[in-house]
């Protein structure tokens, strides 16, 4: 015979891991290249993870500053403005190993989203 208070708490809990988000959680890299990152006993590797750009080594972004007041002195003449119209910033740490990022699975917790790199203060 069934309990009938078992077979609620049963349904509750399998209505409530369906409707609710995943939640975020700290993995630990164990390896940059190739990605492996572990969240306590379960490892995820490059197939199952989707991580930000910002993350990567050697990320690359272009950027435009606009002109400023400057100071300072060049052999010909005083600086008066700086600039830059067009550049390139090249990002060369992104994670390696030992480093804690925040992680979030996906509704089917089939795939992993490597958020963010994260540090205690």
């Amino acid at each position: 015979m069934n309990n009938p208070y078992a077979d609620m708490i049963s349904m509750i809990k399998k209505h409530g891991a369906a409707y609710n988000p995943p939640a975020v959680t700290l993995g630990q890299v164990i390896s940059s290249k190739p990605l492996t990152i572990t969240i306590g006993d379960l490892q995820l590797t490059e197939e199952d993870i989707y991580i930000s750009d910002l993350l990567l080594n050697n990320y690359k972004r272009r950027i435009k500053l606009p002109t400023t007041d400057a100071t300072g002195t060049t052999t010909e003449e005083s600086i008066k403005t700086i600039g830059i119209k067009d550049a390139e910033l090249d990002f060369t740490d992104g994670i390696d190993a030992g480093d804690t990022v925040a992680v979030m699975a996906t509704e089917d917790r089939q795939t992993y989203i490597i958020l963010c790199k994260v540090v205690r203060p």
